[in-house]
Order: structure tokens, then sequence, then C-alpha cells
């Protein structure tokens, strides 16, 4: 849900608490989160502090978080659902696993201070105003202005292939595999390069399509060449073009989910799948949730030139599933310029924070580790010297309420390799972290 404090629907505390409620819930505020303190909430929101406590107590009342002596509100374990760095539901947590959570470096919820709510705000006011617009419904395959205006930055930006034709706007990345899944019917197999992303998967199997584990055997491949693992990998422009050689000559078709290729620390984004082919054979979905907020729910797709005759038969079939007032302050967010703006915010706020951490572990382990940040800018990478595996030492990290992710190979023996993502965790808890950490290891 959205926190629209003007709606009149009910009280604002209780807008505030439903809106937090929904947040933690979904799991996109992870157990063990710290809650923006009550005098950073209310600027953000722009009210009251009495309106803000008021909405924490019900919320503490009920369970949801819990108040800790000169440290603040956490989020209890009332979660059902956790999320991973690649932002898809996965493995179900018990209140008593999750109340156990105190750091969550595999989270990819967003820092408290990445966004400005009261720039959101402006946008949101200044097209409610526009009321012959709120009457109508929105245009199946999302407004025409945005679709522009996205267009150009893909283009620009990504060396995509495109025109505000082949864009079709929803309502997140599900959403718009429900619209792609009947367009591509004669293909049978489905192969997922993460299998971590059962969202996905489960769309495709309700279509009765078949998922496999093996590239030769699909018929279409879904990839995430700028996101290639949970540590962040990226797919080089050399395999990029390998792999559409690959798949040109089998004729099978790719899904590039191109999410985070904006935040590198080391290089420019890589040019897109799409853009590389030229636009043909290549579904794109991109989504605007990370850089902004995940409650923000636009997506968008670029359809083929050769998919787009069977959805424009389709399209009015289809009800919009992404908000048009969203949609239209989106569009003038972006055509004023505050999306490059806001990139350089986050990758300056997650990079500061990365140097932070890493700073804090290359005193405390020395020359016992090797400390880097890896191509993602929020990830840093930490390789110590010990006797346990990176799994053995994630697993005793999560018994002690501090989730990481970890990489072990053959390569790597005699170290236990993990990386920790920065996006949820305040600086503020770094030592603590730190320190927890050292005590592990030993």
């Amino acid at each position: 849900m959205n926190l629209d404090l003007h709606s009149g629907q009910s009280t604002r505390y209780m807008q505030v608490y439903d809106y937090y409620k929904d947040l933690i819930v979904t799991g996109r505020l992870m157990p063990g989160t710290k809650m923006p303190s009550i005098r950073r909430c209310a600027i953000q929101l722009g009210l009251s502090r009495t309106t803000i406590e008021t909405a924490y107590l019900c919320l503490a009342a009920d369970g949801y978080i819990i108040s800790r002596p000169q440290s603040g509100y956490y989020v209890t374990g009332r979660t059902v659902k956790t999320t991973s760095l690649y932002g898809k539901n996965t493995d179900t947590t018990t209140s008593a696993e999750a109340d156990k959570i105190l750091y969550n470096f595999t989270s990819n919820n967003v820092d408290a201070d990445s966004f400005d709510f009261n720039l959101w705000r402006r946008y949101i006011k200044s097209t409610l105003r526009q009321d012959k617009r709120m009457l109508t419904y929105g245009e199946p395959q999302g407004e025409y202005e945005l679709r522009e205006v996205i267009c150009n930055y893909v283009v620009n930006k990504r060396n995509a292939v495109c025109r505000p034709e082949n864009i079709v706007i929803g309502a997140g990345s599900q959403a718009l595999m429900n619209l792609l899944c009947p367009l591509i019917r004669d293909r049978k197999n489905v192969c997922f390069h993460d299998t971590r992303f059962e969202q996905g998967m489960v769309i495709f199997e309700d279509y009765g399509f078949q998922i496999t584990q093996d590239e030769k055997l699909a018929d279409v491949l879904y990839m995430a060449p700028s996101h290639m693992s949970s540590l962040g990998d990226v797919m080089s422009v050399e395999k990029r073009l390998a792999l559409l050689k690959e798949c040109s000559a089998h004729n099978r078709l790719i899904i590039e989910d191109d999410y985070d290729n904006e935040f590198r620390y080391f290089s420019k984004p890589i040019p897109c799948l799409q853009g590389l082919a030229g636009g043909d054979n290549v579904v794109y979905l991109s989504t605007f949730s990370k850089l902004l907020l995940p409650s923000i729910r636009l997506s968008f797709m670029i359809l083929p030139d050769a998919l787009l005759p069977l959805y424009e038969k389709k399209k009015a079939l289809y009800n919009q599933t992404a908000s048009k007032s969203e949609q239209l302050a989106l569009c003038q967010f972006l055509r004023d310029g505050h999306l490059d703006s806001q990139i350089r915010k986050l990758k300056r706020l997650y990079s500061n924070k990365a140097k932070t951490l890493s700073s804090l572990l290359e005193e405390a382990f020395g020359n016992q580790s090797e400390v880097y940040m890896g191509e993602s800018v929020f990830l840093v990478h930490v390789k110590l010297r010990c006797s346990m595996t990176g799994k053995e030492l994630r697993d005793k990290a999560k018994e002690r309420g501090l989730l990481v992710f970890h990489k072990d190979s053959e390569k790597n023996k005699g170290y236990a390799h993990i990386a920790l993502s920065c996006c949820e965790v305040p600086v503020e808890s770094f030592p603590a972290v730190v320190a927890l950490l050292k005590e592990i290891v030993g």
C-alpha cells in the first residue's frame, strides 16, 4: 500500500500504522530492522511527533515493533515472508527465528535516508490536481508520456533499442509476466538462471511452462545479467555477446531482468542485452522500486517488434495495474531530472556506508582478512582466514542474529568468504556488527 495522508479514510496515526504494518507483514521491513526515530519519521512525513508516537505505540501493542531502551524501535518477528537481495520472496520465518535477527545484511530494503519523501509528495499532490485526468482509467499499456520519458531514458542510459510503442508499464514484474506469458505460449520450456526467483517461476508454471535448469533444453531464458548472483556478479560484454549468439542460433527468447544496473562502483553500466541484440529476441524488464521506494510499484517491459502485433490484439482486454497518479507523478519526476540526482544520491549514500563498514572490518581483523567492495555499491566482501567455511560462518552468524551471504569455492580453501549488503542496516550499528563478527570468528 502507499501512504496517502490526504485520503481522509482514517485518522493520520492509523494511516501511518497501516503503512508500516503493511511493510512489516509483506517482508519489506525485515525482523530486526530499526524503525526511523519518531523525530525523523515526523519530519519525513510532515506530521507531528505525537501522531508518529501514537502510531508506533499501536504497532508495539500489536507486536509488530518493540522498543529497546536508549536505542529505539525495532521490527519484531510477525513477518510472514522474508526478502532476499534479489528482491523476491523466499522461505517463511517463524516469530521465534525472526526475533533473533538483529542485523540483516542480506536485505533488499532501502536505507531510511535514501529517499526524499517531501519531494515525491509534491509530485503526487501536483498530479492529483489534474481533476479531469483522475476521473478516467489509465491507458492499458501505461500513460503515453511516461512511456516516452522511459524510452528516452533506456535509449540514452542503457543503449536500448525501442520506441514508446514497445514499452508496457505495470505494477511489478509479476504483473508484466502475466501479460507476457500468453504472448509466448508457443514456447514450452523456460530456464531461470537464478532459481531463487520463485515468484517468476510460479507465473510461468501457472501458464503451463516447464521449468528446466538446462539452458540447452530451454525455449526461454530468464536472465539478470547485471546481477547474476546474490554477490552482485555482472555479466561481461563478451559473455553477453556469446549468449546472444547462442540464443539466436537456437531460437531462444531471452527475458532480461535489468534491475540494479545503475549501481556500479568501478565501471559504467554495461549495455543491456536488449540493446546489444538490436531490440530483437529479447524482452527487457526493469523497475523503479529500487531507485525510489519498494512501495512504489512501477515496472516496465520492452517488447520486441515481433511480439507487438500479438500484444496489440489483446491489450484492450487488460486493465492497467499501476496507479495512474503515480505514473504521472513519476513522469514529471523524470522530466525534471530527479532520477539522475536520486541515483547519484544512492551511490553516494551506499558507497559511503560500504567504505565505513570496510574500514571497520579491516581495523578489526587486520592481516587475518581481505576486505574489498564488490562491483555493486551495496556489497562488502570479506575473506577471513579461519577454520570455518563461508557457509559455516554464515550459519553461526545467523544463530547470533546476523544475516550475511556466503561464497565457498575450491580456490578459497582456508578462507571463509562472506558478503554484507549495506542497504538496510544503519551505520550506527556497524561497530556492534563488526564486534559480533569478530567474536564469532574467535
